[in-house]
């Protein structure tokens, strides 16, 4: 994963190959702390390449606490869901 900053205050989270239940912390953690300074949190989620269902709860615990955008193009198995 790597952070960036863009203007208005907003942060991009762009992830990067797998996510399950032993990596999701890391988003999460990650994402928590930019937080605290953004306005949103876009999570980039082009290079995914694959993703279980506890990388769509991060997401939608995320997405419960702060501003939240998801940018693509969306991985197959993430194009059913609603977020």
């Amino acid at each position: 994963m790597t952070v960036r900053a863009e203007a208005d205050s907003v942060r991009v989270v762009a992830c990067a190959g797998e996510f399950d239940q032993d990596t999701v912390g890391l988003l999460q953690a990650t994402c928590d702390r930019e937080a605290t300074s953004a306005k949103l949190l876009v999570i980039d989620v082009k290079n995914v390449t694959f993703a279980d269902s506890s990388f769509l709860n991060t997401l939608i615990r995320l997405r419960n606490a702060h501003p939240l955008a998801v940018a693509g193009p969306l991985p197959d198995q993430l194009h059913a869901c609603s977020i």
